[in-house]
């Protein structure tokens, strides 16, 4: 018997790949009749599918979340959307760099449709904050408090902003025996938080069991690009190193 969830997530799959199908071949060269269709499965479909989520999913939500939840779990999900379309973005910017011509068409509307995807994201996030979290603030919070909290983001944001950027380390034309040295170096020589961009010409994962055994708990290691022919890695330094 199929469950709540394995149904919802099936629909839910079904109507992000019909979605995105329609968006890709929109606003070119498409048909009046595949313009109505694009229209007929918004109104038909994916408006009904949240209507009906509002009407009795959102509810029996809404008391989990109070009893075993995170309210603000969903816009941390966002965040990680934001940051990892950032990434991608910055990629395609990097590889239009040296691309050939045959290659920088695709790249191009590769770059756009990231960046309209992003802009979406990032509009409806800012929605919900406008809408639902600060008018709590407003409401329920003293003046002082506000102010403290207002401190504190403006604080983060302006070191965040002024922190440089992570440093780039290719290895692709350093000889193999040379390369580990070469980056525990750069790892030892980092502070707390701090990072760099390890870019190679293979999967370094041996290289990360060689950092999960000699320094566990100690980094952080994020993929930015997995082949085929390039790989970036940022391997940064623990905050609570």
């Amino acid at each position: 018997m199929t469950t709540l969830s394995e149904a919802i997530r099936k629909h839910h799959l079904s109507l992000g790949k019909t979605l995105q199908a329609h968006a890709r071949g929109v606003g070119g060269s498409e048909s009046q009749r595949e313009r109505d269709a694009f229209v007929a499965f918004l109104k038909g479909d994916l408006l009904p599918h949240a209507h009906s989520e509002e009407k009795y999913l959102y509810s029996a939500v809404d008391n989990l979340v109070r009893e075993h939840g995170r309210p603000t779990a969903t816009m941390s999900v966002d965040h990680e959307f934001i940051a990892d379309y950032v990434a991608r973005i910055e990629r395609t910017a990097c590889e239009l760099g040296s691309a050939t011509d045959g290659d920088r068409a695709r790249l191009l509307g590769q770059l756009r449709d990231l960046a309209l995807r992003l802009d979406a994201i990032v509009e409806l996030h800012l929605a919900k904050e406008e809408r639902v979290y600060l008018p709590l603030i407003e409401e329920h919070l003293d003046p002082t408090r506000q102010r403290q909290l207002l401190e504190a983001i403006h604080e983060s944001y302006e070191e965040e902003r002024k922190a440089p950027a992570d440093a780039a380390l290719d290895v692709r034309e350093i000889a193999p025996r040379e390369r580990h040295r070469l980056i525990f170096d750069a790892f030892g020589a980092l502070k707390p938080g701090e990072g760099f961009v390890l870019i190679n010409d293979h999967d370094p994962k041996p290289l990360y069991y060689q950092f999960q055994a000699e320094h566990g708990g100690e980094f952080v290691w994020d993929y930015l690009e997995q082949g085929p022919e390039v790989w970036r890695v940022r391997i940064g330094r623990s905050a609570a190193a």
